[in-house]
């Protein structure tokens, strides 16, 4: 698949986030996000599925859930009734310290809650559905911040130390058996280390974690953490699922 156009179809989406939340007066006001939507789309069609739609809204939108009875995604793909691929977007910018556990919390629930959905037959026994979440995150000094980890009785797990050579030497109990305080990863990090854990785990397909900086005049830069979580990765697993899903209909035909 020719995937010259994703590049600047990417920061044209970046532009938009950051023009609508600045000219919306925050989040609430616009919806940032909504050229990523038309990243699926036209990635969807160019796969060959070229009667896929892609919803978005509280009506068309919802799904079903096993702990819960619907929940609203960003975007579901839909073909001839079923359900192709759904889609979590969210954003992070300023107060990230505070926040991060919160979006945290909230990619575990969505994503268990459709994934229990999907093997428990809520959308048929065969059904092959992509699931993914893009979050955009503000490249900035708090970002990229690393904060002390702090706990008393028991070590942070591997992948979470600023500097992970130190964990056998310093990072042990002290006399009293608690631990001492050290650095962690960035923030930042820590959302690139979330992400791929998600997919580790098989929560979703594919995750992308877009970095970009607040500037003016407003460029559309961003940067990507790491290429396991690239929107360019994401887009491309979202390719290959859909074109999956072409030729094995087409073969029934």
């Amino acid at each position: 698949m020719n995937l010259d156009w994703l590049d600047d179809k990417v920061k044209e989406a970046v532009r938009n986030f950051w023009t609508t939340r600045d000219g919306g007066k925050g989040v609430l006001a616009g919806k940032t996000l909504d050229a990523f939507v038309k990243l699926i789309e036209q990635t969807v069609k160019d796969s060959g599925l070229l009667n896929a739609k892609a919803y978005t809204g509280k009506n068309t939108s919802q799904l079903p859930g096993f702990f819960r009875p619907h929940k609203c995604w960003d975007v579901v793909v839909v073909e001839n009734g079923n359900l192709i691929a759904a889609v979590e977007f969210k954003s992070q910018v300023g107060s990230i310290g505070n926040n991060f556990n919160n979006r945290t919390e909230e990619v575990l629930g969505s994503s268990l809650d459709l994934r229990t959905a999907i093997e428990e037959s809520a959308f048929g026994d065969d059904a092959n559905i992509f699931t993914g979440y893009i979050i955009v995150v503000e490249d900035s000094a708090d970002s990229r911040t690393t904060p002390n980890i702090d706990m008393s009785f028991f070590p942070v797990m591997p992948g979470f130390l600023l500097d992970e050579t130190v964990r056998k030497e310093f990072y042990i109990p002290r006399e009293d058996n608690t631990y001492p305080r050290i650095k962690g990863v960035s923030y930042i990090d820590r959302y690139d280390i979330m992400c791929k854990r998600l997919m580790l785990k098989g929560l979703y397909t594919a995750t992308a974690l877009i970095a970009t900086p607040q500037e003016t005049p407003i460029t559309g830069n961003y940067n990507s953490i790491s290429a396991q979580t690239s929107i360019h990765t994401f887009i491309l697993k979202l390719a290959n699922h859909c074109e999956i899903i072409n030729h094995m209909k087409n073969q029934k035909l």
